[in-house]
């Protein structure tokens, strides 16, 4: 429960920043609008949307078109209901009722039954969400990453070497190969890309020269200025008298709490772990 209830006042600060709240008022308005228009489509809107969040951080993108394309399906509900004409495709088996009763003077009765059905969906969409985030499914694949390569959960950044649990995930395994060829994707400003499912940071700018193509990168765009700004808190164990506190933190929380998010998350992932195991 108290695991809960860190990751949901972490989403919730993260939501709420008046940046992430205006783009996501925004892509709201937006697919009110699309789901009112019969024709476009939620799917065709957000693809159209696509090419704005090129410039948004990893929280803002997800508000601006998870806030518009949300709307859609219950906005397209309304002209279904009132017009007999579906906004979206998925809302057209609601005239079959719905505008039956709204000719019987009961339209404020069927657009009431279609909302709150869209309100329970939409609940209970997030928790399954929530429960699906890194769990037993992700990453996809098996994923090689450095030890200091950070992954993005419940809003911080934390590196792999810290999550290292021996189930799920394990230091120093290379899969027999010799050789492993180490890939990092740089964007415009430190972000998170989904490597197999898993949200893993981009690269950050700082020991560049650790790459073999660090001197054609020089030639073709200039030399860096150093590290970027990290887009979200990065928490870490430095050092093993860290690391141990961190244990000790999680050996004690059946009796008292004391724990960290770094902890939390740590044995979140550990937990899944076992019970995957055990099934």
């Amino acid at each position: 429960m108290f695991e809960f209830l860190s990751a949901f006042v972490s989403g919730f600060y993260q939501v709420f920043t008046w940046s992430t709240f205006t783009l996501m008022l925004v892509g709201i308005v937006v697919g009110f609008i699309v789901g009112i228009l019969p024709g476009i489509g939620g799917p065709t809107a957000l693809a159209l949307m696509l090419p704005f969040i090129f410039k948004m951080t990893a929280v803002e993108a997800f508000a601006f078109l998870l806030g518009m394309t949300a709307v859609t399906a219950t906005t397209g509900d309304i002209t279904s209901v009132l017009f007999g004409v579906p906004g979206e495709p998925t809302t057209a088996s609601t005239i079959v009722d719905g505008h039956a009763m709204a000719k019987k003077g009961e339209a404020g009765r069927a657009l009431g039954a279609v909302l709150m059905s869209s309100l329970v969906g939409a609940v209970f969409g997030a928790f399954a969400l929530a429960a699906a985030i890194l769990d037993g499914q992700t990453p996809h694949a098996d994923l090689y990453l450095s030890a200091g390569h950070a992954i993005y959960l419940q809003g911080l950044l934390i590196p792999v070497k810290d999550l290292v649990n021996g189930r799920s995930i394990i230091a120093g395994q290379h899969a027999s190969a010799l050789t492993l060829d180490y890939y990092h994707i740089e964007l415009e400003d430190h972000d998170v890309v989904l490597a197999e499912g898993a949200p893993a940071e981009t690269f950050g700018g700082d020991s560049r020269y650790g790459f073999d193509n660090a001197e054609e990168y020089e030639r073709l765009y200039g030399s860096t200025v150093g590290p970027k700004r990290s887009f979200a808190p990065v928490v870490s164990l430095n050092g093993g008298r860290q690391e141990l506190r961190s244990r000790l933190r999680s050996a004690i929380s059946p009796i008292y709490d004391a724990r960290k998010p770094l902890d939390i998350i740590g044995d979140q992932i550990a937990s899944r772990a076992e019970l995957s195991i055990a099934a």
